[in-house]
């Protein structure tokens, strides 16, 4: 039943997408990273004496950059953290930290110090590791909340509560400075928002159940909305990451759709590119998104255990 749907819903988007779709080869696949294989353990002592213990493959949800050497990708479904070199080899694989067992790693980001910090949904925390990846403090803990993204910009983190339905603001210390947003559908307010980019002017957060993206200054002051639901271009289904690239073209994941859409830095829509399929330039659920310093767009294609990389082609749009 859900390919039917999913297939009726993409044909239709597409008819009336091709209205203002740009050529295909406006974005280019640059590569892909498969984490297939990432279930296979390696040969070692260890696994000869005791045999091979079967991992579940990776299922990436978001992706940060670490340094110019490693990126950070988290793994919600099989509650992992794992960091991954130039090649895409897993370098380190995280599942517990100090007695506490990652349930649902959804979202992660980098200060300007070289910390990483990753915020698990069903803890209600941001876990802080240094700039060697290794495990510093529990950074922001609450029961009561429910952190489904975070940003570090402007010297503050951004952090997503989905269940409380704002956006809170913490200063270094992890003590909270404000908060923004209630449930609700009029502009400022959110339905369930889940994903969070920031740019030098403005935080951008995907308000899921209201099929919308908002756009705040740093003090919280509502800029602009765009979206709507619908299965058009520039309608959502299921949107979910979300991010900037250094020209203000802005990048947002459809897990229904499959696919990705790119808006120009009013909102306006400009095109998409991916659809549901297992082949290159196709989807399976995407999820979190990550412009690179390069203005490369990587993926995390979630249930195709990939992540694909992308490129816009300048003179095309």
């Amino acid at each position: 039943m859900r390919i039917r749907v999913k297939a009726a819903a993409f044909i239709f988007f597409l008819s009336l997408s091709s209205l203002v779709l740009l050529p295909a080869q406006s974005v280019k696949l640059v590569r892909t990273i498969n984490f297939l294989d990432s279930a296979k353990q390696k040969k070692s002592l260890k696994t000869f004496i005791f045999g091979r213990k079967k991992r579940k493959a990776v299922k990436p949800c978001a992706i940060c950059r670490v340094n110019a050497e490693f990126i950070c990708v988290t793994d919600s479904v099989n509650g992992a953290v794992l960091l991954i070199d130039k090649q895409g080899k897993i370098k380190k694989r995280i599942t517990r930290v100090k007695g506490i067992n990652f349930l649902a790693p959804v979202s992660a980001c980098i200060d300007d110090r070289g910390s990483l910090y990753v915020a698990d949904s069903a803890q209600g925390g941001v876990i802080r590791f240094n700039s060697n990846f290794r495990f510093e403090e529990v950074f922001i803990a609450s029961l009561d909340r429910r952190i489904t993204a975070i940003s570090f910009a402007q010297g503050h983190f951004y952090c997503v509560d989905t269940q409380n339905h704002q956006v809170l603001c913490f200063d270094r210390l992890g003590q909270l400075k404000f908060s923004f947003g209630k449930r609700g559908i009029s502009e400022g307010e959110f339905n369930f928002p889940t994903h969070i980019a920031t740019d030098k002017k403005h935080i951008y957060i995907t308000d899921a159940m209201n099929f919308r993206v908002q756009v705040f200054d740093f003090n919280g002051r509502f800029i602009r909305v765009f979206g709507s639901h619908g299965r058009g271009g520039g309608n959502f289904a299921k949107p979910k990451g979300i991010a900037v690239d250094s020209k203000g073209h802005i990048f947002a994941a459809d897990a229904m759709f499959d696919n990705v859409q790119i808006f120009d830095k009013n909102g306006e829509f400009l095109y998409f590119f991916g659809g549901p399929g297992q082949q290159e330039n196709r989807f399976w659920m995407p999820s979190g998104i990550m412009v690179d310093h390069d203005d490369t767009i990587w993926v995390a294609d979630t249930y195709n255990h990939r992540l694909q990389i992308f490129r816009l082609v300048e003179e095309t749009i």
